[in-house]
């Protein structure tokens, strides 16, 4: 690609891990960055973030109301051309979207308008999907309902955890941002691609109580579910009344003994735990109780020696 001289006036917005990313994405290939907002001040990532912000010797814009006057007189005053965003947790008002000349592009992780809303990562692989993607949109009013701009698709894998999907999206999404920019660079006319109307699969967060694992579902709805929450959100579970993380299960498709019920172990080795679901069998592999510990089903067993016949609860 021949090298190209960035004239365009951008303000980048974002949020670790992503903002990360994204950032030095465009301050690698020479985008012509005019400001950085990330975090609130009450974020636990704001230091970091600012003090990576002012390593670039970059611009790092305060504010505490993203509707205040002064900031987007502020604003103003840059004469920003376009803003992107690269993950962000506040909602960003159309006063401050009507504040920049041509809009602000965001980066979602998925294929829109499937998979709207926060947690796009956990949702692909709880229901079972084999791809998912990366959406560059113009922000308007509602969450992730903007025009298209540019998407790219990638598989599901089956061994697929949170975090890997958080990877894989984010290097498809800063180089389709990046490019983009390119695009507009050349043109302010990006494509927009109007989304369709009708009701979509939605990415919502989850809420504490979800973060537990329901011993009613089927063995491979429970692996996804583990999968679905590594490492960022984690599984939970509850065994004599403390709170147990699972970070990794496998699933056979073994059946259990009549009388146990769902969340029940039936049998115990040097090194499995066996327990019952609706359908099949789940097998822990990578186990955090309490403070005490993380390891696998083999320490698990030596330190906390469970027995047969006891109840793994779903909160």
């Amino acid at each position: 690609m021949d090298k190209i001289s960035f004239k365009k006036r951008i303000l980048f917005i974002g949020v670790p891990d992503m903002g990360y990313i994204g950032l030095d994405t465009l301050l690698c290939a020479g985008v012509n960055i005019v400001g950085v907002m990330g975090p609130l001040k009450t974020h636990n990532t704001y230091f970091a973030f600012r003090n990576f912000v002012f390593s670039k010797k970059l611009n790092f814009i305060e504010y505490d109301n993203l509707k205040s006057p002064e900031l987007l007189n502020y604003l103003k005053n840059l004469n920003i051309d376009l803003a992107v965003v690269c993950s962000f947790n506040n909602k960003i008002p159309m006063e401050f979207i009507n504040s920049v000349k041509d809009g602000i592009l965001n980066v979602h992780p998925s294929l829109l308008p499937l998979y709207r809303g926060g947690n796009p990562y956990s949702r692909v692989i709880m229901n079972n999907e084999k791809e998912t993607g990366v959406t560059i949109h113009f922000m308007s009013e509602n969450f992730d309902e903007g025009d298209i701009v540019f998407q790219e698709k990638c598989p599901v894998e089956p061994f697929e955890t949170m975090g890997t999907i958080f990877e894989k999206t984010n290097k498809i999404g800063c180089r389709l941002l990046l490019k983009a920019i390119i695009e507009y660079e050349k043109s302010p006319a990006l494509p927009k691609i109007k989304q369709p109307d009708g009701d979509f699969a939605i990415a919502r967060n989850l809420t504490q109580n979800e973060q537990f694992i329901d011993y009613d579902k089927t063995a491979a709805e429970i692996e996804r579910f583990v999968r679905a929450l590594n490492p960022y959100i984690t599984a939970l579970t509850v065994f004599r009344n403390q709170i147990i993380r699972v970070h990794k299960v496998k699933y056979t498709n073994e059946t259990a003994p009549l009388k146990c019920q769902n969340g029940e172990i039936f049998r115990i080795s040097k090194d499995e735990i066996y327990i019952k679901t609706a359908k099949g069998t789940i097998i822990p592999e990578v186990i955090q109780y309490g403070g005490c510990f993380i390891g696998d089903a083999y320490d698990f067993i030596k330190i906390v020696k469970p027995e047969t016949g006891e109840i793994f609860k779903n909160g």
